[in-house]
């Protein structure tokens, strides 16, 4: 049996595939120039290069692994196949040009050029096997949970709501900031408050351990410090309560400091409680509709939302890249969650000028230090989403992206306008 590089390029043709011979790539630039039979794949910029090697049997029957060190008694002559991708996030030139020096995203090696045929043939299909139908919630579940939310709010009205200030965090307030506070406590929107508070995953209770922060009483020293907020919570016994609490606001997701309607200036209407022009109705309606059939993208696109690379592709079902492509159902799962309750349409009144992208949710994976996500950012003064792997802890609050539910609510007929709590009534 050959085993030279012309003996791997006839089998590839063999088996209706296309290479071309160019220097293959190296890890280290201190690495042998060797040549490679390259094969396009699937992706941007992808593909399997196919070179000579020398491989030792691995420690399973059949399995061969590259040779780390010479001289070894066992090593032979045989075939390496890496499948190399160009990485958005790397500083590297493109693969088919110059000396290319990349890591590769998979590999594989054997003495048999055909094994090494069946490993290619199977690469050029890592993106159809890889990739799953985007699908949100069912719609017969999601109205269960919605019913379920409605009779939650209309039987609210009766929810207690006290408040109880910590004495320790009340004296570090200045005269000013306790007679700030003083204002905001007689001020507050009870009948706002007792129907917006977030309900649990079964849209039935009121959601426990959650902390909604209403105004900021003292920031915090320093730009990662923690500032002293006006909150509120359930209480241990029922209900809800108000109090103070020390709080990192830049990394809570239940801040409704940008929506006072919600707790302090109740709404005229619920066109503006939902962001909603009643010259876009239609609009609104239509990018709603995309949204709860997995249409993220057509959405996004209707409210002038621009997404990169990485974020088109997780949206529409398809694996980021070969190296990630195993979290692509949950990545796609997560992420068409996200985007069933979005209001793209008012995202653009939530960016900050100046400010970093702010994560809407962690989609899963990973540590502290890269957790993969979907980020709310700007491109030339438009919103932009991008997906990333970042330890940022900034985040955009729910109530500044997410779809007020009442929206769905009224639209499914299981509450009137009138039942939301408003000005004057």
């Amino acid at each position: 049996m050959e085993t030279s590089l012309t003996a791997a390029v006839d089998a590839l043709r063999r088996s209706g595939l296309e290479p071309v011979i160019r220097q293959a790539p190296r890890q280290w630039s201190a690495s042998p120039v060797e040549p490679g039979a390259w094969v396009r794949m699937p992706g941007d910029e992808a593909y399997a290069v196919v070179t000579v090697a020398d491989i030792r049997p691995g420690e399973q029957v059949g399995d061969w692994e590259p040779v780390r060190t010479l001289p070894d008694p066992t090593a032979v002559l045989g075939f390496a196949a890496a499948f190399y991708e160009r990485r958005p996030d790397a500083d590297t030139q493109p693969l088919e040009h110059g000396d290319p020096v990349a890591v590769a995203s998979g590999q594989f090696h054997s003495v048999f050029p055909e094994d090494v045929v069946a490993a290619v043939e199977d690469w050029a299909q890592w993106e159809a096997t890889w990739s799953v139908i985007p699908a949100g919630e069912p719609a017969a579940r999601r109205r269960a949970r919605l019913q379920r939310l409605a009779r939650s709010k209309v039987a609210g009205g009766d929810i207690p709501v006290d408040v109880a200030l910590d004495p320790m965090l009340l004296s570090m307030l200045s005269d000013q900031q306790a007679e700030d506070l003083d204002e905001t406590i007689a001020g507050l929107f009870l009948p706002g408050i007792r129907w917006w508070f977030p309900r649990d995953r079964t849209g039935g209770r009121l959601a426990g351990r959650t902390q909604v922060l209403l105004r900021e009483v003292v920031p915090p020293a320093s730009p990662a410090g923690k500032g002293i907020w006006l909150v509120v919570g359930t209480a241990p016994g029922g209900g809800l309560r108000a109090g103070l609490a020390r709080v990192v606001g830049k990394s809570t997701y239940h801040r409704w400091d940008r929506m006072p309607q919600y707790w302090h200036a109740p709404a005229t209407d619920v066109e503006e409680l939902w962001g909603v022009d009643r010259l876009r109705t239609g609009l609104v309606a239509a990018a709603v509709d995309a949204l709860l059939t997995g249409r993220a993208l057509d959405a996004l696109d209707l409210c002038g939302v621009s997404t990169d690379r990485a974020t088109a592709r997780v949206l529409q079902g398809l694996p980021e890249s070969f190296r990630l492509r195993e979290w692509t159902d949950k990545w796609t799962t997560n992420a068409t969650g996200l985007m069933t309750n979005a209001a793209p349409w008012r995202w653009s009144a939530a960016l900050v000028r100046g400010q970093r992208p702010r994560r809407l949710e962690t989609l899963g994976g990973f540590g502290a230090s890269r957790r993969p996500g979907l980020f709310l950012g700007s491109a030339g003064g438009t919103p932009h989403l991008t997906f990333a792997q970042s330890g940022s802890p900034l985040v955009a609050p729910r109530a500044e992206w997410e779809r007020d539910l009442d929206y769905d609510l009224v639209s499914l007929g299981l509450i009137t306008p009138d039942q939301i709590p408003l000005r004057g009534r």
